[in-house]
């Protein structure tokens, strides 16, 4: 018997069985994939964005939950405001040196490759057995621990590890097999939605498709455009069903909760953020141009010929003629370019999965699932998603490490 069985060779599994294992503790990996850390080999772009300087001590900047105060739970689970430090010294006592870029933090070698080596390395090291292409079809509990029953053999540990990952990114893994698991189990899980990912627009965006373009995007609710919900900066990218870019998959996690409560979701885009009007009205009454002209010397030429005949359109003015009531138009647009979204993407094309297991349902101090002995849950099967920038997998990190130090051994009078 195992001392404890992990359902996952991710981030968090991996980060589980390796403090577990440093504790003296047997453990076992079962992972479906062929190989371990599918998703770690294609994080950040291949270079593997681990954490991120940029924490302060509202967590819920950086994360979204549709559990209440997931903040507090986010602040006992990382236990200081700077999860990235402990992630840093975690990654060097595996092997793996470290680079900062801005606040993203990467591994020296810019490689993931070489993030996973280490990993699978140091499992080997430590003589954690790994069971490779093998799925869990039940798992029950009993007075000594629990039978996890895969397709290939039958597992008794006395605790186990829910790190099955998410949905999100079939081709690499993702699925809801875990979730249904927690189900089984008789553990609360909220709604799922994709998260990270693009988001549809009811306006038809196809004439201005590959346009991309640095701007301020403002999430409200359409019912109440005065209440701003979320706001990011960067590059969005225009696409047939709609937007995409970082600053959006940002969003989209807010967005996905707002549509899933019957809300109408609404960015508004700035182009311009720190252009003042009046250098814009000097620059059209200057020059003695056509306004796509003067216009596409300040925005993409693509987009500003699509704005111009938005506001040409409006005003039943000439798209070549320059007047005060298009040049007002022209500028109230730039800096007001209205979407209503009506649907995010779906998990084929999203990066991480929102909802999963109930907070309240967790122990943030160990991941332990509440009123279920020997039970844990980490990483993207819990209510927690992150922004782009390495917040994932700072969480799956750190929470696979609580669970890794907080295993009980029932069999020892404390833990070892």
């Amino acid at each position: 018997m195992y001392d404890v069985c992990i359902i996952g060779g991710g981030a968090s599994g991996m980060a589980c069985a390796i403090t577990a294992a440093r504790r003296g503790l047997s453990c076992i990996i079962v992972e479906k994939e062929a190989k371990l850390g599918r998703k770690i080999y294609a994080s950040g772009n291949g270079k593997c964005n681990v954490t991120n300087h940029n924490y302060d001590n509202r967590f819920d900047a950086y994360y979204n939950s549709s559990c209440n105060d997931y903040n507090m739970f986010l602040q006992k689970l990382f236990k200081n405001e700077h999860p990235d430090k402990e992630i840093i010294d975690f990654l060097f006592s595996i092997g793996i040196v470290t680079y900062d870029s801005d606040s993203y933090v990467y591994p020296r070698s810019l490689q993931a490759s070489s993030v996973m080596w280490a990993f699978t390395d140091m499992i080997k090291n430590l003589g954690i057995k790994v069971l490779l292409k093998t799925c869990v079809d039940d798992i029950n509990h009993t007075d000594e621990g629990y039978i996890i029953n895969t397709d290939s053999e039958t597992i008794s540990a006395k605790n186990v590890v829910l790190a099955c990952g998410g949905a999100g990114y079939k081709s690499l893994g993702g699925s809801f097999k875990g979730y249904e698991t927690a189900k089984k189990l008789g553990i609360l899980c909220t709604e799922l939605r994709p998260s990270l990912c693009g988001l549809v627009t009811k306006e038809d965006l196809s004439g201005i498709s590959g346009v991309r373009i640095k701007a301020k995007a403002v999430l409200t609710e359409k019912d109440y455009p005065e209440k701003h919900i979320g706001c990011e900066e960067g590059e969005i990218q225009f696409t047939d069903y709609g937007i995409s870019g970082i600053m959006i998959f940002n969003l989209s996690g807010k967005v996905g909760q707002m549509l899933s409560e019957g809300r109408k979701a609404l960015i508004n885009i700035d182009f311009l953020p720190d252009l003042e009007d009046s250098m814009i009205i000097e620059l059209f009454k200057n020059n003695n141009r056509k306004p796509k002209a003067i216009l596409n010397s300040i925005i993409n030429d693509k987009l500003a010929g699509y704005i111009i005949d938005i506001i040409s359109t409006n005003i039943n003015n000439s798209c070549d003629e320059l007047s005060d009531e298009l040049i007002n138009g022209l500028i109230y647009k730039l800096h007001n370019f209205n979407l209503e979204i009506t649907a995010v993407k779906d998990f084929d094309g999203a990066q991480v999965t929102a909802g999963g297991i109930n907070l309240d349902e967790l122990n943030p101090e160990d991941m332990s699932v509440i009123n279920h002995e020997g039970l844990y849950a980490i990483g993207e099967m819990t209510d927690i998603d992150g922004i782009c920038g390495g917040y994932n997998l700072t969480y799956a990190f750190i929470s696979g490490i609580r669970a890794g130090e907080g295993i009980y051994d029932k069999t020892k009078s404390d833990k070892t």
